[in-house]
């Protein structure tokens, strides 16, 4: 149809052949048909916005803000009959005032007709006008035939004087994972958001004069580098990205701007900040004896350390088993506190008393947020087998412990298994070389002694490293530790404090209290003589008017409190706190919390586990403070809260009936809940939205309990 709507808009002459016979004559002959075409269609306004510009300035009439349409009329027959013109300007044609009375839609389409305003204070201007194809009287305007003229509406703003200004700028620190692998920060409104009453958010451009140092910026939308500038509008819809160069060892960077409006108003330069941290394990290799009771690896912080960051561990099985021959927490998430910068993973290593070959893992660090992976992501463990009831002085002098040196001991099959003794030295303290013939354990204040006698015990052998001394003994005798009355001062005693693991005690007839068997002590390195530390030099003595004064020790890195008598190494109330928490479990403003993130299960699953299983609750949440603190603890997966309506609908409460005093719905709450959508889910940027309790996708859940 579109191919013949010109020749049906034209005359179009037809003519037919005839021929006539009498049965003796015929005559031949030509009949012609003209046809002319008619109008029938009305035009339609369908558009008519009007125009929005500064004083003074001109703007062009385009099809978006006026439009009429007409199926059976070509846009230059399609005519805008001015009938009132604009009072404080001039429509222009192609460039030159208007000296007819219509326009015509081309003209339109063509961007060939303007108005400017004359420079006046009016606010408001306008002309009127009418709509006709040239055949037909009037036009329509939603569905209804006008015949009326109707205005176009201009409206003219004062001149903008005024440079937009900075609402929001904060430093970045939320790391963010990409796809790709690479690791990068959003800039959104969030953090950075300019505004101007003059100004649309797309016309307040950013300039950047600096930076960035040591990434780039990208604009997710178009897939383009930014090198000089964005909007707000950018900034708005997310579409700004610093990405983060890998092969660079910084953990911050800047970026200097400016603002301006399309009138050229700007603002004083200011500058970006972004800032971030990096997770790494501290070692690549542990080896550690079957009979050890737990493995930990360590984890390392370096960058910006003000912000929690999260990181993920996964283990995988070599040639040792989980349930078998390890255990661990069934959260495999690590949380870094704010300020904190050194995180332990204990791994449990189960002892089956079997001999076997040696077992290893790998535990490899994935998912961070808030911060990026360092080089060392991966750590192999390797467990040796303890053959014949120990393990051999080789393997034991090669391991990396959590702190604590190993004594060992080889025994024969009839002898009852060898106990372990362990004694720590911290490596400040000891400044000479460890001797074959060792009187008293590289300390000489301190000493073992056979009991019954006055000999001396001999190490086997002596091995050092960074932070510890480790000595190996072999044999099973009864110890005692005492003084070595020759070196010391008589005005001074040695305080030993003794740690026990547990094991048996075997006691002898003519055994004294202070006699320790070799199997069941572990002697701490913590030795005090009258009451203070003798291993550390401390600036004055503790005494009653010291009390409660605190002491910072560089060599040790640990704060110590005066408790009037000596120098303790000092708790804070919030790690007492967290000290009642369960195993596995991280303590949080008077609460203990838990993520279960290896088994997702529905509400009601979720909420019997938490109870039955955990012996506490699916989470309630309190305050904004605590939900986001619980997004973040989650590694910003969605995860059941214990918010439902099942006990009356439109009732929301939490689990133990608690009031609601604190909402944060995505839409708002629920009108109703007839589709059983009772229970809440917390999802993208913790928003909570109802979901059904008993059937769908299983979730992670968060099982809280209070102190």
């Amino acid at each position: 149809m579109g191919k013949q709507e010109p020749m049906l808009k034209a005359p179009l002459p037809l003519f037919a052949r005839f021929l006539v016979s009498n049965g003796l004559r015929t005559k031949h002959g030509i009949m012609t048909v003209a046809l002319e075409t008619f109008d029938r269609t009305l035009p339609t306004l369908s558009r008519n916005v009007g125009l929005r510009q500064m004083k003074g300035s001109m703007e062009c009439i385009s099809p978006a803000t006026l439009q009429a349409l007409d199926p059976d009329t070509p846009s230059q027959n399609i005519t805008f009959q001015l009938v009132d013109l604009p009072r404080y300007g001039k429509l222009y044609l192609r460039g030159f005032p208007l000296q007819q009375d219509h326009i015509t839609q081309r003209d339109i389409d063509n961007l060939d007709v303007a108005y400017k305003h004359a420079g006046q204070d009016a606010q408001i201007d306008r002309f009127m006008f009418t709509v006709t194809d040239r055949a037909n009287q009037g036009f329509i305007i939603n569905g209804k035939i006008q015949m009326e003229p109707v205005p176009f509406s201009i409206q003219v703003d004062p001149v903008d004087s005024t440079a937009p200004r900075i609402v929001h700028l904060q430093c970045l620190t939320a790391v963010e994972l990409l796809r790709n692998g690479q690791y990068g920060i959003y800039i959104t409104s969030r953090h950075l958001k300019a505004s101007d009453p003059d100004t649309d958010d797309e016309r307040i451009i950013f300039h950047i004069l600096s930076g960035p140092h040591y990434g780039h910026l990208e604009n997710v939308t178009t897939g383009r580098f930014i090198r000089e500038r964005f909007t707000q509008g950018d900034l708005n819809s997310k579409s700004v990205l610093y990405l983060i160069n890998p092969s660079v060892d910084v953990f911050h960077d800047t970026i200097e701007f400016e603002i301006s409006d399309p009138v050229g108003n700007r603002a004083l330069p200011q500058i970006l900040e972004l800032k971030w941290s990096q997770i790494e394990l501290l070692q690549g290799m542990y080896e550690v004896c079957e009979t050890e009771a737990v493995v930990s690896l360590k984890m390392t912080r370096r960058g910006y350390p003000l912000e929690s960051a999260f990181v993920s561990l996964k283990v995988n099985e070599i040639s040792a088993v989980v349930g078998k021959d390890i255990s661990m927490t069934p959260s495999r998430l690590v949380q870094f506190d704010p300020g904190v910068s050194t995180k332990t993973w204990n791994i449990v290593i189960i002892q089956d008393g079997l001999e076997e070959d040696d077992e290893v893992f790998e535990v490899v660090l994935s998912s961070p947020v808030n911060a990026v992976l360092g080089t060392k992501t991966k750590a192999v463990v390797k467990i040796v087998d303890p053959r014949g009831g120990g393990c051999s002085s080789s393997k034991v002098s090669k391991m990396k412990t959590t702190g604590t040196g190993l004594l060992n001991c080889t025994v024969t099959p009839l002898r009852k298994p060898c106990p372990v003794f362990s004694f720590k030295e911290t490596a400040d303290k000891v400044r000479e070389d460890v001797q074959e013939d060792v009187q008293a354990l590289q300390n000489p204040r301190k000493r073992l002694r056979l009991t019954g006698n006055r000999k001396t015990i001999k190490p086997s052998s002596v091995f050092r490293n960074e932070t510890d001394i480790i000595y190996q003994y072999h044999g099973i005798v009864s110890l005692r530790v005492e003084e070595d009355l020759p070196v010391f001062n008589e005005t001074k005693k040695t305080k030993v404090l003794v740690k026990n693991r547990g094991q048996r005690k075997i006691h002898a007839p003519s055994q004294k209290p202070d006699i320790l068997q070799l199997g069941r002590t572990m002697l701490d390195s913590h030795v005090t003589t009258s009451g203070q530390d003798n291993t550390i030099s401390f600036p004055k003595r503790c005494t009653p008017s010291l009390k409660g004064l605190l002491h910072f020790e560089d060599t040790l890195q640990r704060l110590f409190q005066c408790d009037g008598i000596s120098w303790n190494p000092w708790i804070s109330a919030k790690d007492t706190k967290a000290a009642k928490c369960p195993f596995g479990w991280t303590y949080h403003d008077g609460y203990c919390y838990i993520l279960i993130s290896d088994q997702k299960a529905t509400w009601i699953t979720a909420a019997r586990a938490c109870r039955e299983q955990h012996y506490g609750t699916l989470v309630d949440v309190f305050s904004k403070q605590q939900m986001e603190w619980l997004w973040n603890f989650s590694g910003r997966k969605s995860f059941w809260i214990g918010l439902n309506d099942r006990v009356h609908n439109g009732k929301w409460e939490w689990s133990k009936g608690e009031m609601v005093t604190f909402t944060n719905w995505k839409k708002g709450p629920p009108q109703s809940s007839h589709k059983g959508k009772n229970c809440v889910l917390a999802q993208k940027r913790g928003k909570w939205q109802a979901k059904n309790c008993k059937k769908g996708k299983g979730q992670y859940y968060i099982c809280s309990k209070k102190l």
